[in-house]
């Protein structure tokens, strides 16, 4: 239960509650759905006092954009303590993913189609970008790749990812989410040439193993 507009915290403290109460109620109804007014509600406190700690909503925002990554940035950075092959690596951190994204869908405040500020804008790019160039150095701890090549290919793993974990959220049934965790983590790892070819088609080759050397 929030305490009572007259229950007195100390400054630091009081703070701290307030960023996790606004993380909350962000991440429930986004930013243009949420008021200050919704915020000071949740924590039992007048506007004012709210008023006290951050001078606008642009500000919490950011201030809670900044918590919010230092928890996605760990998560991401655990997957590396995995251990298994590329294939296996991909599997994990997709089923992390969605597990963090089931349990507070904290990446909407990054990744979101709200247009909000410049300045929260470049915040949450930068964000995502630091995401995708350790996410891919997680998943490709055995590929050699410049800084850029990670950016890209952590950007697009991070969108495949999202994609993944709204199929996962969707699925009937353990069936239906072992397939979508098989198709993509293979597809993932070797596009479309870890399929067979089907026969009687231009495409050659065969299906990849998880870590096996192309013969390019």
């Amino acid at each position: 239960m929030s305490p009572s507009p007259t229950t007195r915290m100390p400054r630091a403290q009081r703070r701290t509650q307030l960023l996790e109460l606004a993380t909350q109620v962000f991440t429930r109804k986004g930013y243009h759905g949420t008021s200050m007014d919704d915020i000071a509600a949740a924590a039992g406190v007048t506007k004012p006092v709210l008023y006290q700690h951050f001078d606008s909503k642009v500000t919490l925002y950011l201030e809670v954009i900044d918590i919010i990554a230092v928890g996605l940035l760990a998560e991401v950075r655990e997957i590396g303590a995995f251990e298994g092959d590329t294939t296996q690596r991909v599997r994990y951190g997709i089923t992390r993913f969605y597990e963090l994204i089931s349990v507070q869908n904290a990446l909407r405040l990054f990744t979101g189609n709200e247009s909000i500020s410049d300045e929260v804008q470049e915040r949450a790019s930068a964000v995502l970008d630091q995401m995708a160039i350790d996410l891919a150095e997680v998943l490709t701890a055995f590929r050699e790749m410049s800084t850029a090549q990670s950016r890209i290919i952590g950007r697009g793993l991070i969108a495949a990812t999202q994609t993944t974990a709204l199929l996962l959220h969707d699925a009937q049934d353990d069936v239906e989410r072992e397939e979508i965790l098989e198709v993509t983590s293979a597809f993932m790892v070797h596009g479309l040439a870890g399929f067979t070819p089907r026969e009687g088609t231009a495409a050659t080759g065969s299906a990849l193993g998880a870590d096996a050397p192309s013969s390019s």
